[in-house]
């Protein structure tokens, strides 16, 4: 089998200090108000990769469940497997409860209790170790789907079950830079993914080759805004995308799309999370029976 060439110096300086300078400056200011209580239990667990030799693929793990679903701990439950960036300030639980950039908690919450999507369990994997989420294109060393999602089932008990055959991953900024890792590995394990959302990534040529070379039976969304992370390979990524598309169609029913949004908010980096979510977890999540509908432009 071929080796893929190793990415060349200046393209990981450049993309690190591109995604670096994308940061929301304020990430390091005031801390914002306290927020009111989630409806829903949050629950904790770790995984210290010792098992298999490489510590380097630790992570902290936190699930969300909404009340709605606590409800019926037996029913079967859509997951959401959200993946974050870097994290050179090795901020614990980031996007989910840690950090100043947003909680993808509140953000389905808020979609479930607007009807707009069914009961959704969140949960995500958040990395300390330096080595692993301080560089865009090596962030999220060989991350093993498979091996989160069992260890989220067994953190969950019998507070809620996963449906299998729902399972959603996202990847923002640096969880979607590393074609050995993030949301990359994520869709090439053995856990069947039902949609890949890559949100505001570094947009690298390859990485578009994966994406679209994955099952034909998966959604793939890919969505980015220029307004703060202008200089990044659009058009290669595009051309690649469509061609693989061409090359590997989707099933029918199941989604290819990009999306280039404009975000009208301060910090439009962080902004594409909660986008993002709002417009294609209600399509592909949809609460009726039947295909996902159309969405609109």
């Amino acid at each position: 089998m071929k080796r893929r060439a190793l990415p060349s110096i200046t393209t990981i300086v450049l993309t690190f200090v591109l995604l670096f300078a994308a940061s929301p400056a304020g990430a390091k200011g005031k801390k914002p108000p306290p927020s009111p209580p989630l409806d829903g239990k949050t629950i904790d667990y770790a995984w210290d990769g010792k098992d298999v030799g490489h510590p380097e693929r630790a992570w902290l793990g936190r699930a969300f469940v909404h009340s709605t679903a606590l409800a019926d701990a037996n029913a079967k439950r859509p997951l959401l497997v959200f993946i974050h960036g870097l994290n050179t300030e090795r901020i614990k639980y980031r996007w989910m409860g840690g950090g100043n950039e947003g909680d993808v908690r509140r953000i389905v919450a808020g979609l479930v209790e607007a009807g707009k999507i069914p009961p959704v369990i969140v949960a995500a994997p958040s990395s300390i170790v330096p080595s692993a989420v301080t560089n865009a294109v090596t962030s999220w060393p060989a991350f093993d789907l498979d091996r989160f999602v069992d260890e989220t089932g067994k953190a969950l008990g019998g507070t809620a079950s996963i449906d299998s055959s729902r399972i959603l991953v996202a990847a923002h900024s640096g969880g979607g830079c590393n074609v050995r890792g993030g949301i990359a590995t994520a869709i090439r394990g053995k856990t069947k993914v039902h949609a890949a959302l890559s949100i505001d990534t570094c947009m690298l040529p390859d990485m578009a080759k994966v994406l679209a070379s994955g099952r034909s039976d998966m959604h793939v969304i890919v969505s980015w805004q220029t307004l703060s992370w202008a200089k990044r390979p659009f058009g290669d990524f595009r051309a690649l995308f469509t061609k693989g598309v061409a090359e590997n169609p989707a099933a029918s029913g199941f989604l290819r799309e990009l999306e280039h949004v404009q975000p009208r908010e301060p910090m439009p980096h962080d902004a594409m999370v909660g986008l993002t979510l709002g417009r294609w977890l209600p399509i592909l999540l949809p609460t009726g029976n039947g295909r996902p509908p159309t969405p609109s432009p």
